[in-house]
């Protein structure tokens, strides 16, 4: 089996979620296979400044915390989001990429660590010394990962993987998709709880073992 989550490194419900899927690995580690892909959220005209988006996630960030337990730092709400830093989800997306080349097994835990590093500790996911940071947990090459993260390869992998997206029909994220080996199932369709979502799958397994 392999469950596929797919999401948004700025996507605020993401940040909430991708916790529940690491609980999710952790209790199947072994006997279901986990990849993670990057949605494409905001890129091209999409882009724009956390600034515009401020009052907005100011009045809706309280609803994330308390349903999925994450939160969101004060260098993040006070610094970072009423600032003209621009809202773009493709060099964190290609960061992803990038990572999978390395340690495919821990990318859902590299995922995580940026959504923590822009929404609690308020850092730019534009710059390439957020990552330089990040890897040094994973003991990756700085180097050769910065060089890797401006290589036209890369990105051109990274929008195959929003287009692959898009043609699943997907437009909203969080979601995850299990593939049972017979067909794939839409198993979660924004923020779902760990007990919510396994049962899902209980239920998806119980109704594929039929066909």
């Amino acid at each position: 089996m392999r469950l596929t989550y797919i999401y948004d490194p700025l996507c605020g419900w993401c940040y909430g979620f991708t916790p529940v899927i690491q609980q999710l690995q952790e209790r199947n580690n072994g006997t279901m296979t986990f990849d993670i892909l990057s949605g494409g959220m905001i890129i091209g005209d999409n882009r724009h400044p956390f600034s515009s988006m401020a009052a907005y996630i100011q009045r809706e960030h309280t609803n994330v915390e308390n349903m999925t337990g994450v939160k969101f730092g004060t260098a993040f709400l006070e610094k970072l989001l009423p600032s003209a830093e621009m809202m773009d989800s493709e060099k964190p997306s290609i960061a992803l990429t990038v990572f999978k080349q390395y340690q495919p097994e821990n990318a859902i835990s590299f995922a995580h660590d940026m959504q923590v590093a822009l929404n609690y500790s308020g850092l730019s996911l534009n710059q390439d010394s957020t990552y330089c940071t990040l890897i040094k947990k994973f003991s990756l090459p700085e180097d050769e990962f910065i060089d890797r993260l401006h290589q036209e390869h890369y990105r051109y992998e990274t929008h195959q993987e929003f287009q692959l997206i898009q043609n699943w029909g997907i437009t909203g994220f969080p979601a995850a998709i299990l593939d049972t080996g017979k067909q794939l199932y839409l198993c979660a369709r924004g923020f779902t709880p760990l007990e919510q979502l396994e049962q899902t799958i209980e239920n998806i397994l119980k109704e594929d073992s039929t066909l």
